[in-house]
C-alpha cells in the first residue's frame, strides 16, 4: 500500500519561491528578449485599443453622414442629398452606412423612373460583404434592367443570383423576376419552366400564386 504524502505549507512556499526565482533569473539572462516581448505586448494592446476607438468613431460618423443625407433628400434637396451620399462612399467606403445610403440612392432613382442610373448604382453593391445589401441590390438591379427592356441582362442576373444563393430567402422573388424577364423577351419555354418551378416550390406564397396565374395565361 502506497502512503499518500502532501506538501506542507513550508514546502509549498519553497516551491513558489523557487519558481519566482527561476523567472527572475530567466529575465536577467534574457533581458533584451523579455523587454522586446513586453514592448510588443504593450504595443499590441495600444494598437488594439486605438483600432477599436477608430472603428467606433468611423461607425458614428458614417451613420451621422447618412442621416444628414436623408434629411436633405426628405427636404426635397435631391442633388445635395445625392452629393452627400457619394461623399459618404468616398469618406467611409464599404461601411454599412455607405452601402445602405447607395441603396437609398438607387431606390430614389428607380422610383423616379431613372432606371439606367439606378442599374449603375445597384451594380456597385453586388460585391458587398453585407448579404442583405448584396441581395437587395441584385434583385433591384434586375428589376431596373427589366424596366429599361434589357430582358436578357435581367434574366442573366437572376440566373446568376439563383446559382450563387441556393438557400437565399429572396429566391421566390428572384424566380418571379426571371420568369417575367423571359416572358417579356419572348422566351416562352424558359418562362413556363420558371413559373412552373415557382408555383410548385412556393405554392403557399404570393409569388407562387402569381406564378399559377401566369401559367394559366401562357397555357391558354
Amino acid at each position: 500500500m502506497t502512503k499518500k504524502t502532501t506538501s506542507s505549507p513550508a514546502e509549498q512556499k519553497d516551491i513558489l519561491v523557487s519558481f519566482l526565482i527561476g523567472i527572475i533569473d530567466f529575465c536577467k539572462k534574457n533581458k533584451k528578449g523579455v523587454l522586446t516581448a513586453l514592448a510588443i505586448l504593450i504595443l499590441a494592446a495600444v494598437v488594439g485599443g486605438c483600432y477599436s476607438a477608430h472603428v467606433r468613431k468611423v461607425t458614428q460618423n458614417s451613420w451621422a453622414a447618412y442621416y444628414s443625407a436623408q434629411v436633405a433628400l426628405l427636404s426635397g434637396e435631391e442633388e445635395q442629398g445625392f452629393a452627400q451620399i457619394d461623399q459618404l462612399a468616398k469618406d467611409y467606403p464599404s461601411t454599412p452606412a455607405a452601402q445602405y445610403a447607395q441603396l437609398l440612392k438607387g431606390d430614389i432613382l428607380y422610383n423616379a423612373e431613372n432606371y439606367a442610373q439606378a442599374v449603375d448604382v445597384y451594380k456597385g453593391l453586388l460585391t458587398s460583404n453585407n448579404p442583405t445589401v448584396a441581395t437587395v441590390a441584385a434583385l433591384s438591379m434586375a428589376a431596373a434592367q427589366q424596366a429599361v427592356k434589357d430582358y436578357k441582362a435581367s434574366a442573366e442576373a437572376m440566373n446568376q443570383f439563383i446559382q450563387n444563393n441556393p438557400t437565399s430567402f429572396a429566391l421566390p422573388q428572384a424566380y418571379l423576376t426571371l420568369a417575367m424577364s423571359q416572358e417579356l423577351a419572348g422566351n416562352k419555354t424558359e418562362a413556363l419552366n420558371a413559373y412552373k418551378y415557382l408555383s410548385d416550390a412556393y405554392a403557399q406564397t404570393y409569388f407562387g400564386t402569381m406564378a399559377k396565374q401566369k401559367l394559366a395565361e401562357l397555357q391558354k
